[in-house]
């Protein structure tokens, strides 16, 4: 299979570009791409981030809005994303492969399907390049907008520690249920017997604890009393955990997963992950750390099958972020950084990374959530690699 460059006008902010030397497996697939929003309200649950200030009630509902990309119908004319920028004001266009609300592939068959957790801050439209790229190959792809860490909508990160994986999960069973009761076509057509996971840094911490890493013990006694038996559910060796891995999710890729960096990321909990992993960062990773946090959760997940994609060189943003939008390349002075810096690398093209994970992604869910043998699984996909500034590398479990 060659590579084939999208067949869409020529305008700015595109999310999917393909390069000639895009790896085999970044092609796009035969259908063409829908999305529709969703919104899903977690009724009366805890409010993290009042528990962990003090202030203001102490449950309440929690809205995600979910982005469905799905398989549809060719030809598709796409239609504008109308997303913001990294200041959380700024509005941006961006143009991909999709149409709001284009009629479903009913060729497709069922749609397996792909969770996408993002930063803090992100929103649901960052990792849009991965989430277009594997609906054309037939899965249905829903990205979060996790509350409280939007570029609009911020509050203190400590509260991520148990909203993330809270909100991965309740948009699993959310999503499982409308299959039956939902009014878009596309639910209807989710396979959610094999699931994957997409988190990239806050993201990559939500999707490790939500298929059973647990927290270290310290973190406990650092929360307020009031956040202490919310807390206490994600601390390693609880004798009530908070939540169980989801058995139905067969692989997970943790881009830049933050924590282990810091100390909330326990060796001993990220043990008790079972899920085939893939994690991806760049070496020089200011932020998770590349030697004492990303590595180190590869070589702590003991119990799963794990690999370690590596862009040599850069830094936080590898792979995991949409081109920057031309908006980006004028200062905030609000921000006290270019908004630029949020998407781009220094050494690596955007482009380019996105490519290889789109890659990476396509063979790993195509043999863990697919069922796919003619794709590689981990140790086959390290053996085959050969991308010039990469590296890719395999433990398995035991």
């Amino acid at each position: 299979m060659t590579p084939t460059q999208p067949q869409t006008p020529a305008v700015t902010n595109r999310i999917d570009g393909l390069r000639p030397d895009a790896p085999v497996r970044a092609a796009l697939g035969a259908f063409g791409v829908g999305r529709t929003t969703l919104k899903m309200t977690n009724e009366d649950v805890p409010r993290m981030v009042n528990l962990l200030t003090g202030e203001g009630p102490e449950r309440a509902d929690r809205t995600l809005t979910v982005e469905l990309f799905y398989p549809a119908q060719k030809p598709v004319q796409p239609t504008p994303i109308q997303s913001l920028l990294r200041d959380g004001q700024t509005p941006v266009t961006l143009w991909g492969q999709s149409a709001q609300d284009a009629p479903i592939a009913e060729t497709a068959g069922d749609f397996p399907l792909v969770v996408i957790s993002h930063g803090y801050p992100g929103n649901r439209f960052l990792m849009s390049h991965l989430a277009e790229n594997l609906a054309t190959k037939g899965y249905a792809v829903a990205s979060i907008d996790h509350p409280d860490s939007t570029y609009d909508d911020q509050n203190i990160p400590e509260a991520v520690a148990v909203d993330r994986p809270r909100d991965i999960h309740f948009v699993l069973n959310a999503l499982t249920a409308l299959r039956t009761t939902g009014d878009h076509p596309a639910l209807a057509l989710l396979s959610t017997d094999r699931i994957g996971l997409v988190g990239y840094s806050m993201g990559g911490y939500g999707v490790l604890m939500a298929q059973g890493a647990q927290l270290a013990p310290p973190l406990l006694t650092q929360s307020p009393a009031a956040a202490q038996p919310l807390v206490q559910g994600y601390i390693l060796d609880t004798d009530t955990p908070a939540h169980h891995p989801d058995p139905r999710v067969a692989a997970m890729i943790a881009i830049a997963p933050w924590g282990r960096q810091v100390g909330i990321l326990d060796p001993k909990g990220l043990a008790k992950i079972t899920t085939p992993t893939l994690v991806v960062g760049g070496s020089d990773d200011e932020i998770s750390g590349y030697e004492t946090g990303i590595r180190q959760i590869w070589q702590d997940t003991t119990a799963a099958d794990r690999a370690l994609l590596t862009f040599e060189n850069a830094q936080h943003n590898a792979a995991a972020p949409i081109p920057a939008p031309q908006e980006s390349y004028i200062p905030h002075p609000e921000l006290g950084m270019l908004p630029f810096e949020h998407y781009a690398d220094p050494v690596w093209d955007n482009v380019r990374m996105n490519n290889i994970l789109q890659h990476a992604a396509t063979g790993l869910f195509d043999h863990y959530v697919r069922n796919h043998k003619s794709a590689p699984d981990l140790a086959q996909a390290s053996a085959e690699h050969d991308i010039p500034g990469t590296r890719f590398e395999f433990l398995p479990a035991g």
